[in-house]
């Protein structure tokens, strides 16, 4: 199964599917010019799905009967350029995939996280569908409400209004798997005090429906958060965990499932979580060691550096879980050499340095990192980082940490965390003390 996915990824862009790029208003002109609605995928380089995404299912042939409904536009979320699209089309998630009536400049579809192609074709079709409606049908106008409301930020109103979506979906209806992801996540952001208890009751009674894909991934995340927001000991939380556990390991055994790699490895990640929350570690280290051995066959199946970099970043995080940094090490180093102008590889190695105590070259390695990235939400993270290992070095802080305030303060909107904000003063405060 992995030679197939590989090769589909490497062959020819056999969906013939041409993104614009960081252009949304010339995308919009040429959908009102050519009556259809535009489709935007907004990602980030850092994020593994987008890059998945981008590798292995844009190319696919699956898409060529789609590839003319819509106009299709990448927005990436770290450019300033885009910070007004981000400003009016907030995110919840890296990647989001909206998909845009031109005249009114409503979002008719929205999809969250990874696809399998077969899912992410009856997206565009259903969105192309939606766009192309006078009035649309009951669920999807609930839909469009709850579109409206979390581009308000408000997140109670949109989860009442995708519950209501929800509840006019059939049992059988394609839609409903991503519609639970909606809500979840809604109800996951939602400050509402009965939000959480209503997301983990959602997630017992529909986990057996959230489909076979990456969704009941996403899906399974979104409710287990919630369950994180219970108090300890909860008893709803408790079997939510324990269903969660059974559900994954089922979706990862299956054969079946169209998962790609990254899919796999991201199930894989939340069992991980859960196990260990459950105190089954040793099963946790177990599905570990699964996870290194598929990223590194999926990896050593790619034709070139930079479609095998895509599974860098949870091979990273899956040889720190299993103690073993010394092999994130030797990859990253080498990845940076094979990828000299990408921010990523130096990013992570620093990361994986300053966990081996290796604190001169993790300083070295995050500011050459630094040096080749923008002012972007990733950014404050890196400078993070490199906050820590200056710490651990006894060096002043202050100066990372004011930029870090900073970029925060040039973010789109919509990004901005007030919380993270008065963090970030706090520990300027104290860094000034120094």
């Amino acid at each position: 199964m992995l030679a197939l996915i590989v090769a589909a990824a490497v062959a020819a862009n056999a969906s013939g599917i041409q993104f614009m790029e960081d252009d949304y208003p010339a995308a919009l002109a040429r959908a009102r010019k050519e009556h259809k609605p535009v489709l935007v995928d907004t990602w980030a380089s850092w994020c593994h799905t987008c890059l998945s995404m981008q590798r292995f299912v844009f190319p696919d042939a699956g898409l060529r009967p789609v590839k003319d409904a819509v106009v299709w536009l990448s927005i990436d979320g770290e450019n300033p350029k885009n910070n007004a699209f981000l400003d009016r089309f907030p995110l919840d998630a890296w990647p989001t995939f909206l998909v845009i009536e031109p005249r009114g400049e409503r979002v008719v579809g929205r999809w969250i996280g990874a696809a399998s192609v077969n899912d992410f074709r009856g997206f565009v079709q259903e969105g192309a569908r939606a766009a192309g409606k006078e009035k649309p049908d009951a669920a999807t106008a609930e839909l469009h409400k709850g579109f409206e409301a979390r581009a308000r930020g408000d997140f109670a109103a949109a989860a009442a209004a995708y519950r209501k979506a929800l509840e006019l979906t059939t049992k059988d209806d394609p839609a409903r798997p991503e519609r639970l992801v909606l809500l979840s996540m809604a109800l996951l952001r939602s400050k509402a005090p009965d939000a959480a208890r209503q997301c983990v009751q959602l997630g017992l009674r529909e986990m057996d429906r959230a489909g076979d894909t990456s969704i009941a991934t996403d899906f399974l995340s979104a409710v287990d958060g919630c369950a994180q927001r219970l108090s300890e000991g909860d008893a709803q939380g408790a079997e939510l965990r324990q269903k969660s556990i059974a559900r994954l390991q089922r979706l990862i055994a299956s054969a079946d499932a169209p998962l790609s790699v990254d899919d796999r490895s991201d199930a894989q990640a939340n069992l991980m979580e859960l196990l260990d929350v459950s105190h089954e570690h040793e099963q946790a280290v177990q599905v570990g060691q699964a996870r290194a051995k598929l990223l590194e066959e999926a990896a050593a199946r790619a034709p070139d550096a930079t479609m095998a970099s895509t599974f860098d970043a949870h091979r990273t995080d899956t040889y720190l879980y299993l103690g073993e940094p010394q092999k994130a090490e030797q990859l990253l180093a080498a990845r940076e050499k094979e990828m000299p102008d990408d921010y990523n590889p130096p990013a992570r190695l620093a990361r994986v340095l300053l966990e081996e105590k290796k604190l001169p070259e993790a300083e070295a390695a995050v500011d050459r990192a630094l040096l080749k990235m923008t002012r972007g939400q990733r950014r404050i993270g890196v400078l993070g980082l490199k906050a820590r290992i200056l710490e651990r070095e006894g060096k002043p802080t202050a100066a990372v940490v004011q930029e870090q305030l900073e970029v925060l303060r040039e973010l789109p909107r919509t990004q901005r965390s007030p919380e993270m904000e008065a963090q970030l003063r706090k520990k300027l405060a104290e860094a000034q003390k120094r």
